[in-house]
Parts: structure tokens; C-alpha cells; sequence
């Protein structure tokens, strides 16, 4: 069993993209279920991600720096999904479009 010390020991000690993109889904879904526990109290809250291969553990200060937390680390994946299937824009002339 690896102990790690933050989350991003965890997500950098990923080998390929959609490792890293699978272990920060790990990271977003207990900081959810952390933020479901600290809305009705809003103190200093901690998780812990244990999938039985690796332990982490944060604490956090309140909802607000959890929920900041997941939202850093959304942009984080959509950059490592763009980075893996690239971005694409696809422009079609209005004319051949059904009206």
C-alpha cells in the first residue's frame, strides 16, 4: 500500500493521461462527498482517499476551499481530456443547414 502525503504526489506519480485523469476523478468524487459533509457545519473538515492500493488524506477549512478545490481540479481534467483528444471546431455553411 503507497501512503501519500497531498493529491498531487498522487495525480503526478501517474504513468499516461487517462491515469491521471481516472485518479483525479478519485480526488473530485471524496471532495464531494467531504463538501456534503461539511455544508451543514462549516468547520475545518479533512478527507480521505483510500481505494486500497493508496491512502491521502487533506484537511480543509470549510465548504469554500472545498469546493475551490474541485473546481481547480475540473479545469485541471478538461485541460488533460483536451491534451489527450485534442480540440476540435467544426464550421458548416449555414446554407446547408435544414430550416
Amino acid at each position: 500500500m503507497v501512503i501519500y502525503d497531498s493529491s498531487k504526489i498522487y495525480i503526478d506519480s501517474a504513468t499516461d493521461i487517462c491515469d491521471k485523469i481516472t485518479r483525479i476523478n478519485d480526488i473530485i468524487t471524496a471532495l464531494e462527498d467531504t463538501a456534503l459533509k461539511s455544508a451543514t457545519n462549516d468547520d475545518i473538515s479533512e478527507y480521505w482517499l483510500d481505494d486500497g492500493q493508496t491512502k491521502i488524506k487533506t484537511v480543509y477549512k470549510g465548504t469554500d476551499a472545498v469546493l475551490a478545490s474541485i473546481k481547480s481540479l475540473i479545469t485541471l481534467k478538461q485541460y488533460y481530456v483536451n491534451k489527450l483528444n485534442g480540440r476540435q471546431v467544426r464550421l458548416v455553411d449555414s446554407k446547408s443547414l435544414y430550416r
